[in-house]
């Protein structure tokens, strides 16, 4: 699974306009946002969102569509049991 284009594309226009570590997309208000040349709704959403998945440390996570749920978990969902359930 890649990066989601609107992600990339949003993060390079971050980065092109000197918002180029986390702390400083964190400090982002959203009159920044919005003086950013020609900026869109999505990508307003997408800086949200990435602004949240900075503060609790998933951005890895977010970028890449990934999840920290464990098999077991995945497993938990797909099913609504575990491997020692019966069926």
């Amino acid at each position: 699974m890649g990066m989601d284009r609107q992600i990339t594309k949003t993060l390079a226009r971050l980065i092109d306009n000197g918002a180029n570590t986390e702390k400083k997309i964190t400090a982002l208000t959203i009159q920044d946002i919005l003086s950013l040349p020609g900026i869109t709704v999505a990508e307003i959403h997408v800086i949200t969102e990435l602004q949240d998945a900075i503060k609790k440390h998933k951005v890895i996570s977010y970028i890449s569509g990934g999840t920290d749920e464990t098999k077991d978990e995945i497993k938990e969902m797909n099913y609504g049991g575990t491997e020692n359930d019966e069926y």
